[in-house]
């Protein structure tokens, strides 16, 4: 019988590349633990690992196998939040959230959600819209908010946000007050890596013959260290973003006239409807509507 201690040790084995490393980590003999992920490959018809000069390495189905294991193990962790939420009857939505959301907007909310059912309860998943997305189709969120729309996932824009740029102390173009694409030619600019947000706009520069030196990083935390250690002039940053990340440079907006200057976010859903919908999909409408703290947002629902 197939049990879940025995993919929990061939996760172990396939996060240390190695029988015994992963046997000395999990407190097992070598032999003890290699007849484990024999077995547990018996019982799957599969072979899982092959032996390596370093160690071990998984097959195609083992590779597999740990990609879907991921999905597992973070079900398996929600079990005491799970049942101390049906102990209260109270229903628990998991919401994905990226980063760059309106300050407070998440906030008015959750507060609506409140007053309208005080019965739901949040559980917040801070993630990117990649990851998020991959959540959903593995039913480990309810609710996402996303700068991405997923093509296979029910999803509906609630707002969208300028773009710009913080640029740092004596950076060429950091004294205007409204950037095109063409003002970053020949400067040193950080941005999220090739698939994110920002996409569009740094396919315009490309189309405008604007000369822009991209350097592509995931950052959030860390945002301002990164970007001085990669010596870069400005970052493509939303408002947002910039407040948090970057409190000592000066943050330049897009003109709002291109459609490329804005960043996008959508709810997505990977059912027919979330669960509670109508409460859930009303307050984040309204929340979208009503929402005025920031000049560079606008509600697209």
């Amino acid at each position: 019988m197939l049990e879940l201690r025995h993919l929990d040790y061939f996760r172990a084995v396939a996060e240390y590349g190695s029988i015994s490393r992963a046997a000395a980590a999990l407190h097992l003999t070598q032999p003890t633990l290699s007849r484990q992920i024999a077995g547990l490959e018996k019982s799957l018809g599969h072979r899982l690992l092959r032996r390596t000069p370093a160690g071990t390495e998984l097959t195609a189905v083992g590779e597999g196998l740990r990609r879907h294991l991921s999905s597992i193990f973070e079900l398996v962790d929600r079990i005491p939040e799970v049942l101390q939420a049906a102990a209260t009857a109270r229903h628990l939505v998991h919401l994905g959230v990226p980063s760059g959301i309106p300050d407070g907007w998440i906030e008015a909310y959750l507060n609506s959600v409140h007053e309208a059912a005080p019965e739901i309860h949040f559980a917040i998943v801070e993630a990117t819209s990649e990851e998020q997305r991959r959540l959903l189709l593995n039913g480990l969120l309810d609710l996402s908010l996303m700068h991405t729309q997923p093509p296979e996932l029910h999803a509906e824009p609630l707002f969208r946000q300028r773009l710009g740029c913080v640029f740092r102390e004596g950076a060429e173009a950091g004294d205007r007050a409204e950037l095109d694409v063409t003002d970053l030619s020949g400067l040193r600019v950080m941005a999220h890596s090739a698939k994110g947000e920002e996409a569009g706009l740094r396919a315009a520069a490309t189309a405008a013959g604007a000369e822009v030196g991209w350097l592509f990083r995931a950052f959030s935390e860390h945002s301002e260290l990164i970007a001085n250690s990669s010596r870069v002039d400005a970052v493509l940053i939303g408002s947002t973003s910039a407040r948090k990340w970057f409190p000592s440079w000066r943050w330049v907006p897009f003109h709002a006239e291109r459609p490329e200057h804005w960043m996008r976010t959508w709810v997505a859903w990977a059912g027919n409807d979330p669960k509670h919908g109508d409460v859930l999909l009303g307050c984040l409408r309204e929340t979208a509507r009503q929402y005025r703290d920031d000049p560079t947002y606008e509600s697209t629902g």
